[in-house]
């Protein structure tokens, strides 16, 4: 993936990836990811990606595309991340696990916490975070992607 940049924006793929903090801005990146996530539905048409820490699969649902729609857009480093939704769905560990904090969580009995570090050719940021959601079903429980924040370089 070729990402190159000037002062306002970085440009990625057939992409302009606005840096601002406007409504403008953010309503952009909401797009793109939206396409993002577009794409990935239709070359992953059964919606989930084996995770390799967890030995399962994790799902992508209208409610969790959402969610991450509303976070990575609000940043620009975060709306980067989600270009790499394979790789971070694959390789993320868990490394925490907490019970649902806000009525969107609801649905879920926990919410696990997971990172991935950054691929070399993503320089923006050092970590990513995911939050995967464990559903309620008892005889089918699954894990949903819920949302996708970029973590920022330590100091």
């Amino acid at each position: 993936m070729k990402i190159t940049e000037d002062n306002n924006n970085l440009y990625i793929e057939d992409y302009v990836v606005p840096k601002g903090r406007e409504k403008a801005d953010i309503k952009t990146r909401e797009n793109i990811v939206w396409a993002m996530l577009g794409k990935w539905l239709s070359k992953n048409p059964l919606k989930r990606k084996k995770n390799t820490d967890l030995n399962d699969y994790i799902y992508l649902r209208f409610d969790g595309m959402q969610e991450t729609v509303n976070k990575a857009a609000r940043n620009y480093k975060s709306t980067i991340a989600v270009f790499e939704l394979d790789f971070i769905l694959a390789n993320s560990t868990k490394i925490g696990s907490d019970k649902p904090k806000s009525k969107r969580q609801e649905k879920f009995i926990e919410m696990l916490v997971m990172n991935v570090d950054t691929p070399a050719f993503l320089p923006y940021f050092d970590k990513v975070k995911m939050l995967v959601g464990i559903t309620k079903q008892k005889k089918d429980a699954r894990k949903i992607q819920y949302s996708i924040t970029a973590i920022e370089p330590a100091g």
